[in-house]
């Protein structure tokens, strides 16, 4: 259980259990709890009793209930916008998705490769509310090193949709410079090697990242970075993506 100071392991009932004050109080005090059959007590000595220090203060001269204040003021906030963002323009795509298959007069290379685009957007999207779904609506697995299989697919998953935004992108601009540059080309039989090429690129790119993270930095749910070389697994082609992207809307 997290009580947003420490992680009590599981108890037998009538067990009790004991922690060290969390390290940022720098006290040598202990608080415990028992456990009983309606769930854990109280902390007892409570923690501003046990660990408190009136001279404590945090690197910079803030005081750890200013700086855990602002914090909880910040970043609900900023969830809260990027949320409203992802929500608007999960909306607007699905519209215009259903709009470009709907009506068959616009049904031709250059909408079939929007679609994908758009698709790659809505699958981003949607992973992004699952991610925060799994990672942050119980915090007692986030904070207690108690993490499932299930949290890390989804993070997985939500950068393989990332990838494939930035591969999309670079089909959509091969596309339009292979229309300005060659005059005879067959659009059927473009359409399948952008298909692969937009999808299975990522694929091979979050393969190669997820045999990294399990290797050599299986931890939380793998949306820390603790080795540079596995985050420019995923960084690299990216750059690679939006480099040629550049390159070829400069060629036009």
């Amino acid at each position: 259980m997290w009580d947003h100071l420490n992680c009590w392991s599981p108890a037998f009932v009538g067990e009790t259990a004991s922690h060290n004050c969390p390290n940022f109080f720098k006290s040598e005090g202990k608080v415990y709890r028992n456990c009983t059959d309606t769930g854990w007590t109280d902390p007892f000595p409570p923690y501003e009793r046990a660990c408190f220090n009136e001279t404590l203060h945090l690197p910079g001269e803030v005081s750890f209930s200013s700086q855990s204040h602002d914090s909880h003021m910040y970043f609900p906030y900023v969830k809260t916008m990027y949320t409203a963002g992802y929500a608007l323009s999960l909306i607007s795509l699905t519209i215009a998705v259903a709009i470009l298959c709907l009506f068959r007069k616009l049904h031709c290379t250059r909408n079939y490769i929007h679609i994908q685009l758009f698709v790659s957007f809505i699958l981003r999207a949607t992973f992004i509310f699952i991610k925060d779904s799994v990672l942050f609506t119980d915090e007692d697995f986030y904070h207690c090193d108690d993490y499932p299989v299930v949290c890390k697919l989804v993070v997985t998953f939500s950068n393989y949709c990332i990838m494939a935004n930035y591969s999309w992108l670079l089909v959509e601009g091969h596309y339009l410079h292979t229309l300005v540059s060659i005059s005879f080309f067959s659009k059927k039989k473009h359409i399948w090697w952008y298909i692969i090429m937009g999808w299975g690129l990522p694929i091979i790119v979050i393969v190669s990242w997820g045999l990294a993270k399990y290797f050599y930095e299986d931890e939380g749910c793998w949306e820390t970075r603790v080795h540079d070389w596995v985050w420019w697994i995923l960084r690299l082609p990216v750059l690679l993506f939006i480099i040629v992207s550049a390159t070829i809307a400069g060629d036009n």
